[in-house]
């Protein structure tokens, strides 16, 4: 349902960060995580977090962010205390069973059944990290939640995961809505449930078009897919008497897009290249190619490391701009149904999902 046929209005999503100031965050979490091995790494992300939480508001109202670095590194200690049970758990497991079918074999299964296990949790983690989020995210003073088992949100994923390999992939978008709209469903504001009523059969045939185009459009289709994903999804979704509808276009976001790639693609080219004149004098003269340049290594290393401030000011802070000021907002809001719960989240971050969400919010 569009949102001119509700009524009344309330409202538009906004947003006012600074690019180069919440960009400049990610540069400083990056080099204060080198000087303190990584242990900085939760307090910028904190810092990071209330500064986009603060500049997103909705109707003038600004979200806010109460996480502490503290929660996310004693989550992330309790993320590898078990990863490491599970691997010395494993690692006995098969080391006894070795012994008694006396077969060398038997050790060669414990790699994959800790990288198949890793696998289940990282989707565990996923619906863990919303939780966690969620519960630490205030608007008007009232805090966000998430119910639900992350345990059923891993069954799931297994299940339309097998349905997306089966069917070589035309059916991800089933895969992908249904996990939103599982964590969506499951969300709250205070007492009251967000309802999302999105289906990713709709999304199937955009999706099989992309598959098909991807590669003659340089990969705008992948974009374009995105956005219309996007609007799919924030457009059926409702709570406390509002209806969210996203008006974002490919336009808003594809400038960025396509700037960030050619970034990207002129710096690998850049340090790479003397690495290719390399190996085809190699080639041309069957002598020893010399050894990758040092200079290659280290420039690789450094983009990686700069990527997440890369991204946010080139990528994500236009994207994020653009998909707020988009975003309509129809309907009355009922305070009187909005309570706090008495749930206050977690204790701890996101663990695992800490090990796998490099650089990002």
């Amino acid at each position: 349902m569009a949102i001119d046929n509700l009524a009344p209005r309330t409202g538009r999503v906004g947003y006012d960060g600074s690019r180069f100031g919440i960009g400049g965050l990610f540069l400083m979490t990056m080099l204060l995580s080198l000087v303190t091995l990584g242990i900085y790494n939760f307090w910028g992300r904190t810092q990071i977090r209330r500064a986009v939480w603060g500049a997103t508001s909705v109707d003038g109202e600004p979200f806010e962010y109460i996480g502490t670095g503290k929660e996310l590194l004693f989550g992330f200690l309790k993320a590898i205390a078990i990863l490491i049970g599970v691997g010395a758990a494993l690692f006995g497991i098969t080391f006894v069973m070795a012994r008694l079918l006396r077969s060398g074999m038997v050790l060669q299964l414990a790699p994959l059944a800790f990288y198949l296990i890793l696998s289940v949790l990282a989707v565990a983690a996923v619906y863990l990290a919303t939780r966690y989020r969620l519960s630490r995210t205030l608007w008007r003073g009232i805090r966000f939640g998430l119910d639900g088992e992350a345990w059923s949100f891993v069954k799931g994923t297994i299940g339309y995961s097998l349905l997306a390999l089966a069917t070589l992939g035309i059916c991800l978008p089933l895969l992908r809505t249904w996990q939103t709209r599982t964590i969506v469903n499951n969300a709250r504001y205070g007492t009251v449930p967000f309802r999302m009523e999105a289906r990713g059969a709709t999304l199937i045939w955009p999706w099989v078009l992309t598959m098909l185009l991807a590669g003659p459009t340089l990969g705008i289709m992948l974009v374009w897919y995105r956005v219309r994903e996007f609007r799919t999804w924030s457009s059926s979704i409702s709570v406390a008497g509002l209806k969210l509808d996203s008006r974002l276009r490919l336009g808003d976001v594809l400038g960025p897009a396509i700037l960030l790639t050619v970034i990207t693609v002129v710096f690998f080219i850049a340090l790479l290249l003397p690495t290719v004149f390399d190996l085809l004098e190699a080639w041309r003269t069957r002598v020893p190619p010399p050894p990758t340049s040092t200079l290659s290594i280290v420039g690789i290393w450094i983009y990686v490391a700069l990527a997440p401030t890369i991204n946010f000011i080139v990528l994500g802070h236009p994207v994020l701009k653009a998909s707020c000021e988009t975003m309509a907002i129809g309907g009355a809001l009922d305070l009187e149904a909005v309570a706090q719960s008495s749930d206050a989240g977690p204790r701890t971050g996101e663990g695992l999902f800490a090990l796998l969400d490099g650089g990002g919010l």
